[in-house]
């Protein structure tokens, strides 16, 4: 439950780092919860496949859901409250063994299969999409189409043997 409660925390601070530059990542100021009602609509933690629920932040409320199995807890949001979560398109994945360590596997390999992924979406060949951080090797992720702003947003991340991406599929 911690994992996931931290997950919960870190998924919003992603979603609002990138609308609000500056923004910090201070856990305390990050409070996770199941929706309102949840407990008088008798539902079951699991719903659907997935666990939902909100992390109030001080610039709003983020709408999340929690994917949990026994490898890995996965979550996903947007500040959109309504159905935007309808529109995350997920995928985690185990990463293929190497031989040797080898620095950066993990992020080319998390790209890779990320631009094989939006190259479905896009109707477009993987080799035209391009995944870029903004300034700096810490800011968020953009994808690229032939040198411009594809207007799609992506998150990324990789811990251990998973690497995970999410892009809402409306662009």
């Amino acid at each position: 439950m911690l994992w996931a409660l931290w997950a919960g925390k870190e998924t919003a601070y992603k979603i609002i780092r990138k609308s609000i530059a500056g923004a910090p990542f201070i856990p305390l100021l990050y409070k996770v919860s199941r929706p309102e009602g949840w407990k008088e609509a008798g539902r079951s933690p699991l719903e659907n496949g997935h666990i939902p629920g909100i992390t109030d932040t001080p610039w709003g409320k983020v709408k999340i859901r929690f994917f949990i199995t026994c490898d890995y807890i996965h979550c996903i949001g947007t500040m959109d409250l309504s159905g935007g979560i309808d529109s995350v398109v997920w995928k985690v994945d185990l990463l293929p063994p190497v031989r040797k360590a080898i620095v950066g596997y993990e992020s080319a390999f998390l790209r890779e299969t990320i631009r094989r992924h939006l190259s479905v979406f896009l109707n477009r060949t993987p080799e035209e999409i391009e995944i870029r951080r903004s300034e700096g090797a810490s800011g968020p992720p953009f994808v690229y189409l032939k040198d411009k702003p594809a207007g799609i947003d992506i998150s990324l991340s990789h811990d251990g043997k998973f690497t995970a991406y999410a892009f809402i599929s409306g662009g």
